[in-house]
């Protein structure tokens, strides 16, 4: 059975618009499998058009498919290191001020980061501090008492705080 270089550009086209509407229809859980999948996409259009030129219409897929796989890992390891940096950003900032606890600031920085308003990350326990503590326990159904624990830290960091 002989491929022809236009069945190979159509399911191409066919895949690139795949993965251009499964993201907008909120299908794919995440953007850095969305940029996995672009990249090997991208790859498997250059690949098709490179191996086209090169072996004519057998050399179309032959060209698609290795172009899909260095774009699928190259896509890979660029949400790889995409997803680093975020997480190196978010959890190594700077210490807290002299004075100030650091199980206070940590939690301090984990409200921020969920949205709460606990006033500036100084490490010092006050009033703004226990507000922002006590909304964050009420709106996740946790004993509500506005006091920073190990604990209360812990449960911020697994929902992303």
């Amino acid at each position: 059975m002989t491929r022809t270089f236009g069945a190979s550009i159509s399911r191409i086209a066919w895949l690139s618009a795949l993965t251009l509407a499964l993201p907008a229809m909120s299908l794919w859980p995440s953007h850095a499998q969305a940029q996995v999948i672009e990249r090997g996409v991208q790859g498997g259009v250059v690949g098709a058009i490179i191996g086209g030129i090169v072996g004519g219409g057998r050399g179309a897929g032959t060209g698609a498919a290795i172009g899909a796989g260095v774009g699928l890992v190259t896509g890979a390891a660029e949400a790889d290191a995409n997803a680093r940096a975020d997480y190196e950003s978010q959890y190594y900032g700077a210490p807290p001020p002299p004075g100030g606890s650091e199980l206070v600031y940590n939690i301090q920085t984990s409200l921020a980061r969920l949205g709460y308003d606990a006033g500036p990350p100084d490490g010092v326990y006050g009033e703004r501090t226990a507000d922002a503590i006590s909304q964050y326990q009420h709106a996740n159904r946790l004993p509500v008492d506005g006091r920073p624990s190990p604990q209360l830290l812990n449960i911020m960091i697994s929902q992303g705080g």
